[in-house]
């Protein structure tokens, strides 16, 4: 098996990013400023990966170019999670994967090609590599690219990266949305998300449907208002915020870091833009349709 060409898409400047969101209250500029720090970002990527919190790894995407036999590949990463394969010019296979997987892979006993693939992609990731024990090649890619697409709802394009075969394109966005609509969000379990913690982070406010009449919005409001006054109390009284939480209703504001394979946003596409889904999460998904030039 020899490598042809390596991409990566993201990078742990975008990893970074995607961890910060679950205990940062705003948006997501300030946290684009911390990316000039690199030891910073160096320190955080090794702290979640000793401890094994590897699901926001999931938030890049590295497509390999290998020569290589498509059967020995297949059966090599048969049993893996979070990787696509598919047979390309001659002999050659593409292969795309996040970073999570590849670092699940280096413990793959006996499986000379799922190590040798996995420790090229890593170590095109030098602070992530440094993380495992790998030798690093390059430089960190910690650049993040930030467009905000749309003011109602808030949303902010980050990675962009289309593909002929939508299964090895990739996209990533940060939004704000209620707990309502989240909660339906994270049912398309293809994407990765990582969502603000109410472990460590205040309320930040609230969203209520527009498709109630204002005199129904007063009341979700007055019953908001008074959860937040209890929450407050609790704290008070020296009840740890993630116990206090329980009095907050489901209108609470949160911030979310979506990613996911091209193919995987087309699905939670055609699902969420039809007339019949819930608003909150049609416009959002309306938005991202836009972003990523899909029609019904």
């Amino acid at each position: 098996m020899r490598v042809k060409r390596v991409e990566v898409i993201g990078g742990e400047g975008l990893i970074y990013l995607a961890t910060r969101v679950s205990r940062k209250v705003g948006g997501p500029e300030e946290i684009v400023e911390e990316l000039e720090d690199v030891d910073r970002v160096r320190r955080l990527l090794r702290n979640i990966i000793r401890a094994g919190h590897l699901s926001v790894l999931e938030h890049s995407l590295v497509r390999v170019r290998v020569k290589a036999d498509w059967r020995e590949v297949v059966e090599a990463l048969f049993h893996h999670k979070y990787i696509e394969a598919a047979p390309v010019e001659g002999d050659e296979v593409l292969l795309s994967m996040n970073p999570r997987t590849a670092v699940e892979m280096l413990s793959s006993p006996g499986n000379w090609v799922a190590r040798f693939l996995a420790e090229e992609t890593l170590r095109r990731m030098p602070l992530i590599a440094e993380a495992v024990g790998l030798d690093a090649r390059g430089e960190p890619l910690l650049y993040v690219g930030m467009r905000r697409v749309s003011d109602d709802p808030l949303v902010y394009a980050f990675t962009s990266s289309p593909h002929d075969d939508p299964r090895h394109g990739f996209f990533s966005f940060w939004t704000v949305m209620s707990r309502v609509a989240s909660h339906q969000f994270v049912r398309h379990r293809r994407l990765s998300f990582t969502q603000r913690s109410g472990r460590y982070t205040r309320p930040d406010g609230f969203i209520f449907p527009r498709t109630v009449n204002e005199e129904i919005r007063e009341l979700m409001r007055r019953h908001a208002v008074r959860s937040r006054e209890i929450y407050d109390d609790l704290l008070a009284r020296g009840v740890r915020k993630e116990d206090a939480r329980y009095v907050l209703p489901a209108a609470l504001k949160t911030a979310l870091f979506v990613s996911g394979r091209q193919s995987d946003w087309h699905h939670f596409l055609e699902l969420r833009t039809d007339v019949h889904a819930q608003d909150e999460i049609r416009r959002f998904a309306l938005v991202v349709a836009r972003v990523v030039g899909w029609e019904r």
